[in-house]
């Protein structure tokens, strides 16, 4: 008994055909011109609430915002337009990028909405890992080196540095997000 053949040779062309279409008339392109440079880049823990409905901004993001839609009175910018803010500076061991650090943090959007936070989604522990990119978004691996334990700093993340274009459990496409860092520990 031979192979069995689930579509007709004469079907396969017609269907790829009316598959094309579909996704072209959806929007969908074979070439997005983002050639991805590593996997996707998430905090440490990303809350999994409802999916919040898209804005009509948001929905035609074809390009992430690199400009933040918030500001942080007294802070100082750092390339890629990502802000930051030592609210206390720590006095331990400097944070650097390829560390495997200990924070809490809590996330926030600009119209203040908390969609993350350690001590709601770790149970109040801090959380670790590395600093590195593929690790968290770039706006942490930027943002966090140089923050000494026992320190906390807040970032402001342009969408650029976090998730772009894409909507991620109750943040938004194309969002600025505002973290509170506390450093806890570097190793």
């Amino acid at each position: 008994m031979g192979p069995r053949r689930i579509l007709r040779p004469g079907l396969v062309l017609p269907i790829l055909a009316l598959a094309v279409l579909f996704l072209t008339s959806c929007g969908a392109s074979f070439d997005s011109g983002v050639t991805p440079t590593s996997s996707p880049q998430t905090p440490p823990v990303v809350s999994a609430s409802p999916s919040p409905s898209v804005s009509p901004s948001a929905a035609a993001c074809t390009s992430p915002d690199t400009s933040a839609t918030y500001s942080l009175a007294g802070a100082r910018t750092l390339a890629g337009n990502l802000e930051v803010k030592d609210d206390t500076v720590g006095t331990g061991k400097a944070a650097a990028a390829g560390d495997t650090v200990k924070v809490t943090y809590t996330g926030t959007l600009p119209d203040g909405t908390v969609f993350d936070s350690s001590s709601a989604d770790n149970k109040g522990k801090a959380v670790s890992f590395v600093l590195a990119a593929g690790k968290v978004i770039e706006g942490w691996v930027e943002g966090i080196p140089g923050m000494r334990i026992g320190g906390t700093r807040e970032l402001v993340i342009p969408a650029a540095l976090a998730y772009g274009c894409t909507a991620t459990g109750s943040i938004p496409a194309d969002s600025t997000l505002i973290f509170t860092v506390t450093l806890v520990g570097v190793s």
